[in-house]
């Protein structure tokens, strides 16, 4: 029997990070295209928007912060490198890298995936 080459993750720190992941990356989309508001042509809709996006902002700053903690809880116990690290932080910084590094990292860590 060989051994397993996947980090030793608790399936719980594993499973908060993918909700964190989608969750931020949700949020971040929708802050994203309300900042299309600011392009040329499209400002008539900054009247009716401005109060929902400033809360919505808000809401993502803080989710953004736990999304770090389970960040770094994921990170500490699977031992990776500072590049994989940094780019897990970038995850809730640049729209739709959150959906991509969560799919990558649930089908390297999770052990239903190996055992399909």
């Amino acid at each position: 029997m060989t051994p397993d080459p996947r980090p030793a993750v608790t399936p719980g720190a594993l499973t908060r990070y993918k909700v964190m992941a989608i969750v931020t990356g949700s949020l971040l989309i929708l802050v994203f295209l309300g900042m299309l508001r600011y392009l040329p042509g499209l400002d008539s809709l900054e009247a009716s928007l401005d109060p929902t996006m400033f809360l919505l902002a808000q809401i993502h700053g803080f989710v953004y912060m736990v999304y770090l903690v389970t960040v770094l809880q994921l990170w500490l116990q699977a031992k990776w490198g500072y590049g994989r690290l940094f780019t897990m932080f970038l995850g809730g910084i640049i729209p739709f890298l959150s959906f991509v590094i969560e799919r990558r990292i649930a089908d390297e860590l999770d052990p239903a995936k190996e055992a399909a």
